[in-house]
């Protein structure tokens, strides 16, 4: 169970009726002020505020990232926008596919959710689907880690990224028309990235429009793609062909765009959107046939290809070495309604719920291989209430139906319905100086495959029988205490206990996946995850200082993991075998166990303004520090793999609120650590930069331009977390210029 004890700063202050309905009902609000003597329909009584008027108290375990440091980070991916967050990695696939990795958990473990709703694109299935989200839209980016995450359910015991955009109008508009519009241009790949925003309503109705178009050439590094050496290590495999300069067939091409409106009532709001989004982008040539227009090494390969007079067309170049890509399309249509103070001691009553259809095909060669379905809805009712002086809490209820397929030649895993239903409460109570938050889950999970068995095309192998459906049960409970020592300083314990489902592909995968470069073996035996996490941290905060130290440990029994069986599985052959024996194409077998696992780690950050200057600029000082050990705690305590380096830092930043400028400077160990039949990744230094200047245009609005660089030191940089760390490095140096216009 998560016991969370939470000590706050400073003293509990009262607020006003009129202000807290204010911060509670934003249409209300704005109906209010049309007035000059306000008739409020319903008298609502002082709440209790902690923390800054007019903001939401921080929660235990978690961040968030918005304003200028969320435009100075956004990148082409969620993953590359939050790769500099603490305890958050990005486990890329290419430039086109970025996934955040948090404390070393990421997939079925990490929820990725769009205004509170789960994004049900294909990441949790397989590391090389992108998330079906453009973070250059976000208003803000929340990461949640304690407590909070009990209202998302047991594929959110890694944590919780929520990406808000506003897409459904929250407030009514305060000018008739406002918006945005931002581009940016990225040397590495000739790389365009743009959006805009565009609001507008009149008395009770809002309506927003947005919309965002990238897109980008193959990336650029500074050596060769392919690491020979682990190649060989890992395969058996010697004079391989290789790309240097660049890697092949990573370009990538996205559009897309939401519409929203909201009706506004006196203590009402109801509101949708409907989005699209299409995303085509390449997998990395390494991760199976590579172009013979851009490699090394052919000798070895052409001469076996001439011998077979009569067969140039089946056995020619562009059949042994075709591309694959992938091409996404997901739309969504959201749904929000908030009902403000419907009765003395409840705050608000609110719905959402989304329906998502997503797609994507992996076509190699130009061809369609595999078609991938997802077809997906997500409920959430909850309330919030005030009921004594001291607790504030939710009540709710979360439910998802899913209808997921994959269909083709490497289809591995059977078409499946997926069905969970949670009922949970999280409550915080506050006394003088002290916070104590707690939160419990129920949750049913039923999992029917339409097969009656698994069995591999072309194999000897005998097939697997399959149970008419999969049933789960999981209880999770969290609790957190935070004590505020004094004004400046707050210390809180956390505990949680989580329990986790397995997921489909964990339990029916048998195949292929030739983008990953695996053959995948699921496991209808497994039974439910279980977390067990406590966490301290302690935070102090200055006129000129402030800091953040955490440390954390997690032990997780029946941990399920994808593991290197150290075979191969020869796709040509349809042969299993200990080595590759040929140049026919071989992909390395996982298969799905359970092994009792922990994970202990620590970030730390300390924020400082070392000068103020004359003129209001100030030099300030960030020094920065993240790391997490996982391994098995039975037999020879394996290590757990793709977990991420010790990273630490600095950032040393010159300015004031009209102009900045930064220079960061990150230090990634070597991991020693990879996990059994998996390769080690070097250290690496990465150094960026960041300048930007706002102009302001008084009631026309504002300008802001920026410029970015990117691993400036060039460096060859493989990321330990990648399943592809051993065939696409990290893009090498670039520079990003932007513009971006408010109105």
């Amino acid at each position: 169970m998560t016991l969370v004890l939470v000590f706050a700063m400073g003293q509990v202050q009262p607020v006003a009726a009129d202000s807290a309905a204010d911060a509670k009902n934003p249409a209300s609000a704005a109906t209010a002020a049309e007035t000059d003597k306000p008739k409020p329909v319903i008298q609502m009584t002082p709440i209790q505020v902690i923390g800054t008027t007019g903001d939401e108290p921080p929660k235990p375990n978690s961040s968030t990232l918005k304003g200028r440091s969320l435009r100075l980070q956004q990148g082409d991916t969620l993953g590359q926008t939050l790769h500099q967050e603490l305890g958050v990695s990005n486990a890329s696939f290419g430039p086109g596919v970025g996934i955040p990795v948090i404390r070393g958990l990421t997939g079925s473990r990490v929820r990725i959710l769009q205004n509170g709703v789960g994004s049900h694109d294909a990441t949790s299935l397989s590391p090389d689907h992108a998330v079906a989200i453009d973070s250059l839209l976000a208003d803000a980016i929340q990461i949640f880690r304690g407590p909070e995450v009990i209202r998302y359910g047991g594929n959110a015991i890694g944590g919780v990224v929520d990406v808000s955009d506003n897409r459904i109008p929250d407030r009514k508009v305060k000018q008739p028309v406002s918006g945005s519009a931002e581009s940016r241009y990225d040397t590495n790949g000739h790389g365009t990235h743009s959006a805009f925003r565009l609001n507008t309503g009149k008395d009770r109705f809002a309506f927003n429009l947005g919309g965002f178009f990238r897109q980008r050439d193959d990336v650029r590094i500074p050596g060769k793609a392919i690491d020979e050496a682990l190649i060989e290590q890992q395969f058996g495999l010697t004079d391989i062909p290789n790309a240097a300069g660049r890697i092949p067939n990573t370009d990538s091409r996205g559009i897309g765009g939401y519409t929203g409106v909201s009706w506004f009532g006196n203590n009402f709001m109801a509101g949708m959107s409907v989005s699209h989004t299409d995303n085509r982008y390449g997998v990395p040539k390494g991760s199976h046939h590579l172009d013979p227009n851009h490699l090394d090494g052919l000798e070895n390969i052409l001469p076996r290809i001439r011998d077979l007079s009569g067969f140039e067309d089946i056995f020619g170049p562009k059949a042994l070495f075709p591309s694959i890509r992938l091409n996404m399309q997901q739309t969504r249509y959201d749904f929000k309604t908030e009902w403000y103070e419907p009765v003395r001691g409840i705050e608000s009553v609110s719905f959402r719920y989304g329906l998502v259809d997503y797609r994507h095909t992996e076509l190699e060669g130009g061809s369609p291989f595999t078609r991938f379905k997802n077809d997906v809805g997500e409920g959430r009712l909850e309330a919030r209430h005030n009921a004594l002086p001291n607790l504030t809490g939710t009540v709710g209820a979360h439910w998802i139906d899913r209808n997921f397929s994959a269909l083709g030649v490497e289809t591995f895993v059977p078409p499946t319905k997926q069905q969970s239903v949670g009922f949970y409460t999280t409550q915080d109570y506050t006394w003088n100086n002290w916070i104590v938050r707690g939160g419990v889950r129920l949750e049913h999970a039923r999992i029917n495959p339409d097969a009656q068995q698994l069995k591999l095309r072309g194999s000897a192998l005998p097939p697997v029988p399959l149970p008419g459906s999969l049933d789960f049960l999981a209880f999770s409970a969290s609790t957190a205490l935070q004590w505020n020592l004094r004004q400046d300083t707050a210390l809180t314990f956390t505990l949680n206990r989580g329990k986790r489902p397995p997921d489909i592909q964990e339990l029916l995968a048998l195949g292929p996946h030739l983008s990953t470069r695996s053959f995948e073996i699921g496991n209808v035996q497994l039974k439910n995850e279980t977390v067990n996490m406590a966490d301290l941290a302690l935070d102090w905060k200055s006129d000129r200082v402030s800091s953040r130290i955490n440390g954390y440990y997690n032990r997780t029994d029946d941990y399920i993991y994808l593991r290197n069986t150290g075979l191969v599985y020869e796709v040509d052959n349809e042969t299993i075998r200990q080595r590759c024996v040929s140049d026919a194409e071989c992909v390395s077998v996982f298969a799905y166990d359970q092994r009792n696992a922990e994970f202990a780690g620590f970030e730390a950050r300390v924020d400082g303004t070392l000068y103020q200057l004359p003129g209001g600029n100030n030099v300030l000082l960030t020094v920065f520090s993240d790391y997490v050990r996982g391994r098995f705690t039975g037999g020879d305590r394996d290590d757990v793999p793709r977990m991420p380096p010790l990273r630490y830092g600095a950032e040393l930043g010159l300015g004031n609120p009209i102009w900045n400028a930064a220079l960061r400077y990150t230090r990634a160990e070597a991991q020693r650590y990879p996990g059994r039949n998996e390769t080690a990744t070097d250290s690496y230094h990465l150094l960026t930069a960041s300048a930007d200047y706002q102009l302001k245009a008084g009631k026309w609005g504002d300008l802001w331009l920026f410029a970015k660089g990117h691993n400036l030191l060039n460096e060859e940089i493989r990321n330990s977390v990648s399943f592809l760390r051993n065939f696409a490095p990290e893009p090498g140096r670039s520079f990003i210029f932007g513009v971006r216009a408010t109105f």
